[in-house]
């Protein structure tokens, strides 16, 4: 059976959503920009500081999902060192 990320459909979505997200991030940024413009020095509001870590957040999302895609959920292999120990006998 094929997994949901493999679809093609899927591979567009997750693709233009990632789009969203950066133009969203984008203007939440160019919104801060703005504001900071217009304030005095030192004197960031916590409208600011929602800007500011709205457009982080959408801007990595973003660019996670439009470079990675259907890659994000991929299984990765784990090192030997970092794996649990197996239940004995419990």
């Amino acid at each position: 059976m094929r997994k949901w990320q493999e679809t093609l459909a899927a591979n567009l979505g997750l693709r233009i959503g990632g789009l969203a997200l950066l133009v969203i991030g984008w203007l939440a940024a160019v919104r801060l920009h703005g504001l900071a413009l217009a304030a005095p020095a030192r004197d960031a509001t916590s409208f600011m500081m929602l800007l500011a870590a709205a457009a982080f957040l959408c801007e990595s999302a973003g660019s996670a999902l439009l470079f990675v895609g259907p890659g994000l959920w991929e299984a990765a292999e784990v090192s030997e060192r970092w794996r649990r120990p197996p239940d004995q006998g419990r």
